[in-house]
C-alpha cells in the first residue's frame, strides 16, 4: 500500500486548513496523525476519503489520483471520519448489511461478514437495537465496524476512541494493535491523545496549524531514557548527557545505544537512588512547542 500526498493545501475562505502538505506513507502498520483539535487532521482525512477536494495539490493512493478515480481508490478503503451518525430507526445490523451491499459483499457471505466485524469491534449484542438508542461510544464502535466491512486494505480512522469510556478506549486500542499485525493492511488514524499515539503507533506525524511539524520516520531517532528517583546531576556521565530534570526524574540522551548497560552502571555508581529506568522520547516537547 502507498499513499502519496503532494503540495496539498485546503482553504475555507480566508482560513487555510492545510498548508502545502508533502507526505508519503508506504507498506503496512499503523500511522497516527497527532494534533490538537483544529490542527487540520480531519480536513486531511476528508481529502483522503474524497469527501472534500483540495484547493491545490493532490493525493495518490496506490498510484491512482483520488480526484481522478475516487471509485477505484475507495473500493479498497474503509473510513470513519468525524463523529458517526446513523438513521435512528435502523438497527446496527441493518446499517452493517446496507454497508455490505454497497461494498459488494454477496448475500451468502453477508451474515458472516456482519458477524465478523461486529464481533471484532464488540457490538454483537447491540446489533438488533435501533441506532437511536446507542450511546456515543457505541455509535463510535459501530462506525469502526462499518469501516471494516469488506476487509479493506486501507483504513482511515478519525479519532476512533472518541466518546468512549476508559474501558472502551483500552479495548479499541487493543483491537487496533491486533489489526496492525496484518501484513496486508495499512491503518491511518488520528488522535489528540499523546499517550494513545505512543502506545499503538508505528509512525507518528504531528500536525499543527495545517502543517506537518514532526514525523517520527524522518526525524533523527535519539535514544532517551527517563530515570525516576533521586539522581546525582553533578556526576560527570561518560555515556550520556542530562537534557531534562524535574521533580523525581531526569531524562538522559545516550550517546551510543550499545553503551546503555554501561550508563546504567554509571548511574548506580554515582550514588543515585534509582527507582525506574524507562525509555523516553521528545514527542511531548514536539507536540507542545510553537
Amino acid at each position: 500500500m502507498e499513499i502519496e500526498v503532494t503540495s496539498l493545501s485546503k482553504n475555507y475562505g480566508k482560513i487555510q486548513a492545510l498548508k502545502n502538505i508533502n507526505l508519503k506513507i508506504s507498506g503496512n502498520g499503523l500511522v497516527t496523525f497527532l494534533g490538537a483539535n483544529g490542527a487540520g487532521k480531519t480536513t486531511l482525512f476528508k481529502i483522503l476519503t474524497s469527501i472534500v477536494r483540495p484547493s491545490s495539490g493532490y493525493v495518490r493512493v496506490n498510484g491512482t489520483n483520488i480526484d481522478s478515480d475516487p471509485r477505484k481508490v475507495l473500493s479498497n478503503l474503509g473510513s470513519l471520519v468525524e463523529e458517526p451518525e446513523f438513521y435512528p430507526y435502523l438497527t446496527g445490523r441493518e446499517v452493517l448489511e446496507f454497508t455490505a451491499k454497497i461494498r459488494g459483499v454477496g448475500k451468502r457471505d453477508m451474515e458472516r461478514e456482519v458477524e465478523r466485524v461486529s464481533g471484532l469491534i464488540g457490538v454483537s449484542e447491540y446489533l438488533n437495537r435501533k441506532c437511536g438508542q446507542y450511546s456515543r461510544g457505541m455509535k463510535q464502535r459501530l462506525g469502526v465496524a462499518v469501516a471494516l466491512v469488506g476487509n479493506p486494505a486501507i483504513l482511515v480512522l478519525d479519532e476512533p476512541t472518541f466518546g468512549m469510556d476508559p474501558l472502551g478506549m483500552l479495548e479499541m486500542r487493543k483491537i487496533l494493535k491486533e489489526m496492525k499485525k496484518d501484513n496486508d493492511r495499512l491503518i491511518i488514524m488520528s488522535t489528540h491523545l499523546l499517550e494513545e499515539a505512543r502506545e499503538i503507533s508505528d509512525r507518528i506525524i504531528i500536525v499543527k496549524r495545517g502543517e506537518i511539524r514532526y514525523d517520527s520516520q524522518t526525524t533523527e531517532r535519539k535514544l532517551l531514557v527517563k530515570v525516576t528517583g533521586i539522581v546525582n546531576t553533578d556526576h560527570e556521565y561518560k555515556n550520556g548527557r542530562l537534557i531534562e530534570s524535574g521533580e523525581g526524574y531526569c531524562v538522559f540522551e545516550i550517546y551510543d545505544r550499545n553503551k546503555l548497560p554501561e550508563f546504567n552502571n554509571e548511574l548506580l555508581s554515582s550514588g543515585s537512588r534509582i527507582l525506574y529506568i524507562n525509555p523516553a522520547d521528545d514527542l511531548e516537547k514536539e507536540f507542545t512547542k510553537e
